[in-house]
């Protein structure tokens, strides 16, 4: 069986609007009686003659115009609904009768669709303004198209296109077929030490997805916040049939630092310091710490295992693990004022919960013991702890917009010789970043910690110094179960190394009863950012509050306040 079949969508899609002057028979000029007596239309039987009237300018009573006619063609034809528009005049003495001729499009008995594999059929049928059951609208049509593109568009899916629409007048149906732009291949290039495979963990996208570039967007922060690139960008190579290949291409930054030193201070003494990070273990994406620093008050051991895969068929995707293990002994004045020895772990598995929620669960133990002249007896911690985090940062080292908030909770038992005793901790951290201008951000942080029960030395919260309140020294800050904790830092981008700073923070820490202004530590300042492989070498001159300008303190430290 032939079917004659109309091709109608380069004409819908390329050229806009028709022209019914290329559509309908023109009508050469006609030596009649110039007024118009009586108009009139024919052919249509779905479409009412009122309907098509509506779109006639011509008048009774005017005189006939070529120019005047010619619009109402385009006016009639403009309505969708005809595949041709003819006019014929007849004189008579009394004037002239106009008759618009109409042939109207089929009505729509069947409805194709073909190539989506993103939305259901039903799905797209069920956005056309053209139905089964009713005559054929050009304009509708239109409309459908633009509206389907739009739908994948608006969602991510940039390289749909519909490619071809067809009518078939015998058996009267209407197809439409969809590109939507499917991955034919995902390449990795630039990674000279990183394993193809730590990078394409991280994508979403797979081989033979529909490209989605709001999907790459996420997946490309993802591949950057591991911390093991400076750039991280995409290429699209068209393939075949509207498809394309994905080249992730990168720049490896440097992951791993060996860094010693030593220098004296007034309370410390005379001390030295040693470590060993890598980030990248042989290109798996696993990091190790190895931490020593030895001197006159204080000696410390750290070393901490970092997996952000761990055992994936057993344990699924994305599921981390960190591991530390930490021998202290002195006084350490961060955090205690008694001399002791610290030895303790923990382990904790982070899990997301969605695109940008993040649940993590710890446990871990401390042994304590006192030295020298201190008298505190000996205990045994042991805690658990769960967290969630919800996390837009654009760059986790550095963001310049974003949330980061997170709610923890911790039960710890504590032993002695003489009694078990519990405590339990409850903390929530609130930051938001602000992109106020070019190079130039706002961040806001806000933690509140509550502590009950027999709170260990370990577990007690400090406000004053580097991490909290600056412009303040060690024995200046203040212990307790409890903390109000705010900072706020302008951070202007000078360049890719550098960044300057000024901020202001406030907080408290103290045992019992309310918020008492009056005890709050107050600190402003400035610093700068030296932005290295390791995170931001930060470097602040912080006042504490009645004091000049003069008598501030240098804090150093790695990685942002917050």
């Amino acid at each position: 069986m032939t079917a004659a079949v109309i091709l109608i969508s380069f004409l819908l899609l390329i050229t806009g609007p028709i022209d019914a002057r290329s559509r309908i028979k023109k009508t050469e000029k006609v030596q009649v009686n110039p007024v118009i007596t009586a108009i009139d239309v024919s052919g249509n039987h779905t479409i009412s003659t009122e309907k098509i009237m509506d779109n006639v300018f011509t008048r009774l009573g005017d005189v006939t115009s070529n120019e005047k006619i010619q619009a109402d063609l385009k006016g009639i034809y403009s309505l969708g609904y005809f595949s041709d528009v003819t006019v014929t005049f007849e004189t008579s003495k009394s004037g002239t009768k106009v008759t618009f001729k109409v042939i109207e499009n089929p009505v729509i008995e069947t409805i194709n669709i073909f190539g989506n594999t993103v939305y259901a059929t039903e799905e797209l049928i069920s956005m056309l303004k053209v139905k089964t059951g009713e005559i054929l609208s050009f304009k509708d049509l239109r409309d459908d198209i633009k509206n389907i593109d739009q739908k994948y568009h608006n969602d991510g899916y940039v390289l749909e296109k519909i490619v071809d629409v067809s009518t078939d007048k015998i058996m009267n149906k209407i197809t439409i077929e969809i590109q939507e732009g499917h991955i034919d291949d995902i390449l990795i290039k630039g990674n000279d030490n990183t394993k193809d495979y730590v990078i394409m963990r991280e994508l979403s996208l797979r081989k033979g997805n529909v490209f989605n570039d709001k999907i790459l967007s996420k997946d490309l922060r993802r591949v950057f916040n591991l911390g093991f690139f400076s750039d991280v960008t995409p290429n699209i190579e068209p393939s075949s049939k509207g498809n394309v290949f994905l080249i992730v291409n990168v720049k490896e930054s440097h992951t791993g630092s060996v860094n010693f030193g030593g220098g004296y201070g007034e309370r410390e003494g005379w001390f030295g310091f040693t470590d060993l990070s890598i980030d990248n273990i042989f290109g798996t994406g696993q990091g190790v710490l190895l931490r020593g620093q030895f001197g006159q008050q204080l000696s410390t051991y750290q070393a901490r295992y970092y997996n952000p895969w761990i055992l994936p068929d057993k344990t699924g995707d994305h599921t981390s693990f960190t591991a530390r293990r930490w021998y202290t002994v002195g006084r350490d004045i961060y955090q205690s004022d008694r001399s002791g020895i610290y030895n303790g772990w923990d382990m904790s598995f982070g899990k997301p919960a969605g695109d940008n929620f993040k649940t993590s669960f710890t446990f871990g133990s401390e042994r304590v013991f006192p030295t020298d002249t201190s008298t505190f007896e000996p205990y045994l911690s042991n805690t658990i702890g769960f967290s969630i985090s919800y996390d837009t940062r654009d760059v986790w080292m550095n963001p310049s917009t974003g949330s980061f908030h997170t709610l923890s909770v911790k039960q710890g038992w504590k032993y002695t010789d003489s009694v078990k005793t519990l405590f339990s901790k409850y903390s929530f951290d609130f930051n938001q970043f602000f992109r106020v201008a070019d190079k130039q951000t706002i961040g806001f942080h806000s933690g509140l910690g509550l502590g009950f029960g027999d709170i260990p030395i370990g577990e007690v919260y400090w406000i004053g110094g580097a991490n909290t309140v600056r412009g303040y020294s060690p024995y200046e800050s203040h212990s307790g179960t409890r903390q109000l904790l705010t900072n706020l830092e302008y951070r202007y981008t000078v360049n890719e190394t550098f960044q300057a700073v000024l901020f202001f923070d406030w907080g408290d820490a103290w045992n019992s009863g309310g918020i008492n202004p009056n005890d709050f530590l107050v600190g402003r300042g400035f610093g700068v950012r030296l932005n290295t492989p390791m995170g931001p070498i930060r470097l602040d001159y912080g006042v504490a509050g009645g004091k000049s300008l003069g008598e501030g303190i240098t804090h150093f430290s790695i990685g942002q306040a917050f």
